[in-house]
């Protein structure tokens, strides 16, 4: 079964953009009951993100749809990747967590790009041309922005792929009883 990066809801006709934009239908943050549902997600596996720096503080003990969008990123690159990584990769494209100073992209666009890699039928030798024209829309706040997404991106897109390997490989393994 096929789900939403990062969570356990089974994906649908919706785009991730309007998935995480369901999520906060009507309210402006989520409590850590909600993320826990829709990620799988403890409530220690969370708090230690915000801790480490990962994820910024919620307000008013709400996530707001980036801190929502980074949390989902986060515990899809985790089966691939060291957390430490992903905080690295995190970093890379939007520095720390929190300050939309030095980001190049909200986080929920972010997850939307990802989104659209997830679930598009480019093989791993078009992938470079996919992220390309998913991205041909990204407005850029520096010089070079286009370029460290897209790099961040094919990054993701391999760790997913790898993740989609591992599973398969697991049920094979099954599979010999």
């Amino acid at each position: 079964m096929e789900t939403f990066p990062g969570s356990v809801i089974p994906k649908n006709e919706f785009t991730g953009r309007q998935f995480l934009d369901g999520m906060f239908g009507g309210t402006s943050g989520l409590a850590m009951s909600q993320i826990r549902e829709f990620t799988g997600l403890n409530t220690p596996e969370i708090q230690n993100w915000v801790n480490r720096g990962w994820v910024s503080r919620p307000q008013g003990k709400k996530y707001n749809e980036d801190q929502v969008a980074r949390i989902l990123i986060i515990n899809m690159l985790r089966e691939t990747m060291s957390l430490g990584d992903v905080a690295k990769l995190l970093f890379y494209v939007n520095g720390v967590a929190g300050n939309y100073s030095d980001d190049i992209i909200y986080e929920r666009e972010l997850y939307g790009y990802i989104s659209d890699i997830a679930f598009s039928n480019a093989s791993d030798d078009d992938i470079g041309e996919y992220i390309v024209a998913v991205t041909a829309d990204f407005k850029e706040r520096r010089p070079g922005d286009v370029n460290r997404l897209r790099k961040a991106l094919g990054i993701i897109y391999l760790n997913m792929r790898a993740s989609k390997y591992i599973h398969r490989a697991e049920e094979l393994l099954a599979d010999l009883g």
